[in-house]
């Protein structure tokens, strides 16, 4: 019974996301989308790139589900970068077009 709490919706996701961003005033980064690209694109190997892409997805679609163990993967900087996202997800400060670009970009650079 306890592994079933150790999944989350997106929406439970982002609460905890911003439970744990709570206490972070730095300032956002301008385009979060072409941040989360850059990101990705710098180490698409790495597991908070791979997680930051599934992150993009979920908030494009509305949809996906996460281990709660996954709210800690971020460092810091990409936490606020997670959240900048959702963010703008939620504003619609990116037109959908841009969103799904930036799926295929993310896609591309993780799995060549």
């Amino acid at each position: 019974m306890a592994g079933m709490t150790d999944v989350m919706c997106l929406s439970q996701f982002q609460d905890e996301l911003r439970r744990i961003a709570r206490f972070d005033v730095s300032a956002p980064p301008e385009n979060p989308l072409n941040a989360a690209l850059q990101k990705i694109n710098d180490n698409p190997a790495c597991a908070p790139a791979r997680l930051l892409g599934r992150m993009l997805s979920a908030l494009t679609y509305e949809r996906g589900e996460f281990r709660r163990a996954e709210a800690s993967a971020f460092d810091t900087a990409t936490l606020r970068l997670v959240i900048a996202l959702m963010n703008a997800a939620r504003t619609g400060t990116h037109p959908r077009a841009e969103w799904l670009d930036a799926i295929r970009a993310a896609d591309s650079a993780i799995s060549p």
